[in-house]
């Protein structure tokens, strides 16, 4: 049983991973799930079994977007000589960069982030619900570790971080041409993300 359940996984994960490649290279809208099952090397049987259809792909690739920062906030719990707010800092402005230098994936998340709020808006909530999730961690833990400032608490400085990175986000993705990602983007995560840090000057957290 274990290993079904290993074996179905994986099966999953390489399916994710073949559609990925294939809608960058060719674009959504070219690409079938007979092309992905032959390229994947599955039937479109096992296509289906998993995803049932491209609309559930789509979705499966969108959960699949925060993955990176649900492992960071996993790791960060794990290690306590990293800094949670210099780690986050880190994390975000290099997949910011990395769209931007990526016309081909910023297109396909255009695509996906366009195609959940009009198909799925349940799932595109559910999306942003565990981005704040992963990011009110990694401000907890900040705030154990003694980096976020006192009159912040994990919550509202998650909220207020994801409203300002994920509102940005979208507005580029949809067009928006006034500022970049690389240079006006990660400036601003840096310097948001500087205000919520503790001073040494700081007056103690209550309870501390």
């Amino acid at each position: 049983m274990r290993r079904t359940k290993l074996e179905a996984e994986t099966t999953r994960e390489t399916i994710l991973a073949v559609a990925e490649r294939l809608f960058l290279e060719r674009g959504v809208t070219e690409v079938s799930l007979e092309q992905i099952a032959v390229a994947a090397g599955f039937t479109r049987g096992a296509v289906h079994w998993h995803f049932q259809n491209k609309q559930g792909l789509l979705l499966a690739l969108l959960d699949r977007m925060g993955l990176p920062l649900e492992q960071l906030a996993g790791q960060l719990e794990i290690d306590d000589t990293l800094d949670p707010m210099d780690e986050l800092v880190r994390d975000m402005t290099g997949r910011l960069c990395e769209l931007e230098m990526d016309p081909k994936r910023k297109r396909l998340s255009t695509y996906l982030v366009n195609f959940a709020a009009v198909e799925a808006p349940e799932r595109q909530r559910n999306f942003d619900r565990k981005f704040r999730s992963s990011v009110t961690i990694i401000f907890r833990l900040a705030e154990k570790r003694g980096r976020l400032a006192p009159h912040w608490r994990p919550e509202i400085a998650a909220l207020a971080f994801c409203g300002m990175v994920m509102g940005l986000i979208n507005q580029w993705l949809n067009g928006e041409t006034e500022f970049d990602m690389r240079n006006d983007v990660t400036a601003a995560v840096r310097a948001f993300s500087s205000s919520l840090r503790a001073q040494p000057d700081d007056p103690k957290r209550p309870g501390a």
